[in-house]
């Protein structure tokens, strides 16, 4: 029976066989009347049908569901993390969450100086055990330690943060922009994009291996040797990478570009994601293995921080409230940082760092309780900072003491007013000094006095105080910030790659001929720890000042 196919899924429960009819089934009761039979019957299928129709039904139902479940060709959906989802929507893989770093800092003094350096000439007693002007985060390497230099910190100003407020006043953060950018920062922005690796983050060795700039001619001509390189380009290997992205990110941040709507929100997103992988559940950025950690920690929290300020991206937040959280439980009580949690030893740079970073997190918005923090700070500050033949003078890890300087480059490399320039912004920022004080004034005036200012001669090369010492002084203004400024702008272009002379000479004046167009030789007292990545993003910073900061209200002069 064709017609009735159907019932050899779904028999009918009405449906009687000839051959199994009443009349022959019922054999002694034949002789009743038909009709009543009939009735019978059919009451007792009616009440059997009753029960049986809603499993008989779905069956087929059942069987039809699992059939069109095999022939899916299109696999599951994956389950989308709401994080990755917003900060990067247009990456397909799925970002893990981090893994909670067992490992437990010691106490173990592996923070030591050399012991064969010779003590500073203190003009009071030194608050550390142990005094040197050599910055050694990593003391048992033969030719290097730390690379204090590795970045910027966060200008003064006022404004609610989070979404936009502060730092939407600088040019970029409307998307529209507010003025024209500066060629060589935007050469500089674009050398930094062209060199990241495919992973998010900038390498200080691997950056010639990621770079999309094929065919470009790579020259290597460094006009000075730098003490304590095997070839004039990288930098340290692996160490100081978390922390280079942090500068690299803090470059673009500072015209106002973010990772939602900026012409450079790709790489900014790239950068993030790397960060949200390295970042641990107690908030550090890095490997805590590393002793330089602290620097790059709070590099890659300023950056952040930055991010969140521009953007008011929420999942951001929490990302800056644990890094931030971290930096505080760091700090040595009553004092101020230096390398490790809590390891009783302090210096200027870092503390400088920690300052900066703690006060970027408030303008973006996130709140902590900084009094302590600011007080205890201050009061290392003001512990190594004491009068020296006429001024006040702030030393690294002893009071009016020397700035640091590699082992590898010791007498290479003049002194300068570095830590006096963090001491300016430090208290500024903290609101422990103003600009009205004499102090201030004098100490940030020192940074164009007596050879400090900025000049292309191998031994004053030094891009970490250059930066700094153009955020004091943008900050206390007046005729210093004027001298200051027009050294610091005319040394700067005129030897960043593809503007320098020689390279006008040679014809090598598009990125698509040289490979290292925009970019700043890593030569100088720190560019043997960061390599061209470093050079590039602090200088590319450099000359942001005039918009990256705010001037604090007060006097100027």
């Amino acid at each position: 029976m064709a017609s009735d196919a159907g019932l050899q899924v779904q028999p009918d429960p009405d449906f009687q066989d000839p051959e199994h009819s009443p009349d022959k089934e019922l054999g002694a009761v034949a002789s009743v009347p038909w009709v009543a039979i009939a009735l019978a019957v059919h009451a007792i299928l009616l009440l059997v049908a009753w029960f049986i129709m809603p499993t008989a039904q779905q069956a087929p139902e059942t069987m039809v569901m699992q059939t069109s479940t095999q022939v899916i060709s299109d696999p599951p959906m994956p389950i989308q993390e709401p994080e990755r989802e917003v900060i990067l929507p247009d990456e397909s893989e799925i970002e893990r969450e981090p893994v909670e770093d067992q490992r437990v800092q010691t106490d173990e003094d592996d923070h030591a100086e050399d012991a064969t350096d010779s003590p500073n000439h203190d003009l009071a007693e030194n608050p550390n055990d142990a005094d040197s002007e050599v910055d050694s985060p990593v003391p048992n390497r033969d030719n290097s330690n730390s690379s204090v230099g590795l970045g910027p910190n966060s200008g003064g100003g006022d404004g609610p943060g989070g979404t936009g407020g502060y730092f939407r006043k600088r040019p970029y953060a409307n998307p529209s922009g507010r003025k024209p950018q500066d060629p060589q920062t935007k050469a500089a922005l674009e050398w930094l994009r062209d060199h990241q690796n495919r992973e998010g983050y900038w390498s200080a060795t691997t950056f010639g291996e990621d770079s999309t700039r094929e065919g470009a001619k790579h020259t290597h001509n460094i006009e000075f040797v730098n003490v304590g390189k095997t070839d004039g380009d990288t930098g340290w290997e692996a160490t100081c990478d978390v922390g280079l992205t942090g500068l690299a990110m803090l470059a673009f941040s500072g015209p106002g570009y973010d990772h939602k709507t900026s012409i450079y929100r790709r790489t900014l997103r790239q950068a993030l994601l790397y960060l949200r992988k390295v970042q641990d559940n107690d908030g550090c950025f890095g490997d805590k293995q590393d002793d330089q950690f602290v620097y790059n920690h709070a590099i890659c929290t300023m950056a952040v921080a930055e991010l969140y300020g521009l953007s008011g991206d929420a999942l951001l937040r929490p990302m800056v409230q644990r890094a931030a959280d971290f930096i505080l439980k760091a700090q040595n009580p009553g004092m101020g940082w230096r390398y490790g949690v809590q390891p009783a030893f302090n210096d200027t740079s870092v503390s400088g760092w920690m300052v900066l970073t703690l006060h970027t997190c408030e303008l973006a918005g996130v709140h902590f309780d900084s009094s302590k923090c600011y007080d205890d700070a201050a009061n290392w500050f003001e512990t190594v900072t004491v009068d020296s033949n006429g001024y006040m003078k702030c030393g690294y890890n002893a009071p009016g003491g020397n700035n640091a300087r590699l082992r590898s480059a010791m007498g290479e490399y003049d002194h300068n007013p570095s830590m006096d320039a963090i001491y300016v912004m430090s208290m500024l920022f903290m609101g422990k000094r103003d600009l009205n004080d004499r102090d201030i004034r004098d100490m940030a005036k020192a940074c164009t006095e007596k050879g400090f200012l900025p000049e292309w001669t191998k031994e004053k090369i030094d891009y970490y105080y250059w930066y700094y010492a153009s955020l004091a002084l943008y900050q206390t203004g007046g005729p210093a910030w004027d001298r200051w400024q027009k050294a610091m702008s005319s040394t700067l272009t005129e030897h960043q790659r593809g503007y320098s002379e020689a390279d006008r000479k040679a014809g090598l004046t598009d990125p698509k001929l040289l490979d290292e167009y925009g970019s700043w030789d890593p030569v100088g007292a720190w560019g043997a720890a960061g390599g061209r990545v470093y050079a590039t993003a602090i200088n590319c910073l450099t000359l942001e000042t005039y918009y990256r900061h705010q001037r604090m209200e007060g006097k100027h002069k």
